[in-house]
């Protein structure tokens, strides 16, 4: 079975500007759990007061400085970098991405934000079977729940089991479980993931040194672009 942590940046929407036109879906999968875990925490505790003095609007420390979970969104450049660096040796996990450039999708994929978000899964995980990225007939997906509406939480699981388990026959199970961030660290190193390859976009390439290296070193596997037969212009910065 096939583990992948799951956080994105950015959001689904209309607006067609440069500062909200991507959304990206990171995931990990972890090959070495434990080890990863050993990790993170030696990153939290060699890093503890850089963290908290980047911690501008209190969501990575409480009010009494009591640590609670990584934030990509509040690393400053320096400490994205260096997360980069501490985490990606000796080989412990696989980094995925979707992406999708919110002026080339038509409106019904903005009116149910949800459904798009489950389809976009769908598409990755039969692309990630056909091009042999997953061999496990069994997937298990862990998403944060703070991006997901209640209502929603109960389809994906259905909807990816009656799509790749009964209409294609490509997996044999799918399985969806959906987290507190704050509980789940692997999440935590996808939000962090996530929003480095966001910031990149979003800076024309600031982090293109980086993202070059972890693709070299075979952390970054191809990402997944929505929509491909569209999407031609500036792939260089985000592939």
């Amino acid at each position: 079975m096939i583990n992948m942590y799951i956080d994105e940046s950015g959001s689904i929407n209309p607006f067609r500007t440069r500062l909200k036109r991507y959304f990206v879906v990171g995931i990990v999968i972890p090959k070495n759990k434990e080890r990863l875990k050993r990790v993170y925490k030696l990153f939290v505790r060699k890093n503890f007061q850089e963290l908290k003095e980047a911690d501008k609007y209190n969501k990575m420390f409480d009010d009494k400085g009591n640590f609670i979970e990584l934030k990509g969104s509040c690393f400053t450049q320096e400490l994205k970098i260096k997360f980069a660096d501490f985490f990606c040796k000796n080989n412990l996990f696989e980094i995925r991405y979707i992406i999708l450039d919110n002026n080339l999708i038509e409106s019904k994929f903005v009116t149910n934000k949800a459904r798009t978000f489950n389809y976009l899964l769908k598409l990755f995980l039969i692309n990630s079977k056909k091009k042999g990225y997953i061999e496990d007939k069994d997937i298990y997906l862990h998403i944060d729940e703070r991006n997901v509406k209640t209502d929603s939480k109960f389809s994906l699981e259905d909807y990816l089991n009656q799509e790749l388990v009964l209409s294609m026959g490509i997996i044999d199970n799918a399985i969806v479980e959906y987290h507190d961030s704050c509980q789940n660290i692997f999440i935590q190193i996808a939000d962090v993931f996530s929003n480095l390859l966001y910031s990149n976009i979003l800076t024309n390439g600031k982090y293109d040194k980086k993202i070059k290296e972890l693709k070299e070193k075979g952390y970054i596997l191809p990402t997944f672009i929505f929509p491909q037969n569209k999407f031609i212009k500036n792939t260089n910065k985000i592939q």
